[in-house]
């Protein structure tokens, strides 16, 4: 168990170093999302993509059935890759190396989720926090079970 934990803040600390110089730079800063205020990004989203349609559900609609393909890996390609795209220790290149970082259908556990809300480690991305809505996105993934859909 102690190796796990060891190798998890391993795994973190190279996140955080990968990541420290390669975050793009946006005009707007999103807004900040506190790890004390996380069940309020856990909340299903005001407006969420609806997969198969790509146009925005409904506030008050179930949260749709998110797709990795369509939702999920385009913020991670546009946000994380150039800094976690082979080079570095964390590499976020594939479904499958995302999935190292995930815990399917547990967000609260799962590395992602918590470099994104800054939960026990430096936010990711650092010098431009994801807006609260592709949180969400990712979020309602991981809790959906992470699929390769």
């Amino acid at each position: 168990m102690k190796i796990k934990i060891s190798g998890l803040i391993i795994l973190g600390a190279l996140l955080l170093g990968a990541c420290a110089s390669a975050a793009p730079e946006t005009a707007d800063a999103a807004p900040a999302v506190e790890a004390a205020t996380a069940p309020a990004v856990e909340q299903p989203a005001q407006e969420s993509m609806d997969a198969s349609e790509g146009t925005a559900a409904a506030p008050g609609d179930a949260a749709a059935t998110v797709s990795f393909s369509m939702d999920v890996w385009p913020i991670l390609e546009k946000y994380a890759l150039a800094a976690h795209g082979g080079k570095g220790g964390v590499f976020l290149e594939s479904y499958d190396d995302i999935l190292k970082y995930v815990t399917p259908g547990d967000p609260e556990n799962s590395m992602l989720y918590k470099a994104l809300i800054g939960d026990g480690m430096k936010r990711m991305p650092p010098d431009a926090p994801l807006p609260d809505e592709m949180i969400q996105t990712i979020y309602d993934w991981i809790k959906q079970g992470a699929l390769n859909n």
